[in-house]
C-alpha cells in the first residue's frame, strides 16, 4: 500500500509541475519536479523491498514479473528530469529578458 501511495504522490507532483509550467510559476515547477523526482525514487525503493519481503526476484526491479512497474518509474522519472529542465531553461530566459 505504501508503494501505490509514494507513486501516487509522485504522479501528482508531476501533474502539480505541469500546471506550474502552464502558468509560468517556474520556481514552484521545479519545487514540484524535483518532489516527483524524490517520489519516484522513494516508490522504486519502497517497490524492491515490497519484492523483498515476499520473495520475488529483485533483477531490474522485477522486470521478468511485472514489467510494467520499472517502465511506469522509469516514464515518471524522465518526465520530472526533463519538466525540471525546462523549468531551469526558462529561468535563464527570463533572467536575460
Amino acid at each position: 500500500m505504501e508503494t501505490m501511495t509514494l507513486g501516487f504522490a509522485a504522479f501528482i507532483f508531476l501533474m502539480s509541475s505541469i500546471c506550474c509550467l502552464y502558468h509560468k510559476k517556474l520556481v514552484w515547477g521545479i519545487v514540484c519536479s524535483a518532489a516527483a523526482i524524490a517520489g519516484t525514487c522513494l516508490t522504486g525503493y519502497s517497490w524492491k523491498e515490497m519484492l523483498i519481503e515476499s520473495g520475488k526476484d529483485t533483477t531490474l526491479l522485477g522486470f521478468h514479473r511485472y514489467p510494467a512497474a520499472p517502465m511506469i518509474l522509469t516514464t515518471l522519472l524522465l518526465i520530472a528530469l526533463i519538466l525540471m529542465v525546462l523549468s531551469i531553461m526558462g529561468m535563464v530566459k527570463r533572467k536575460k529578458a
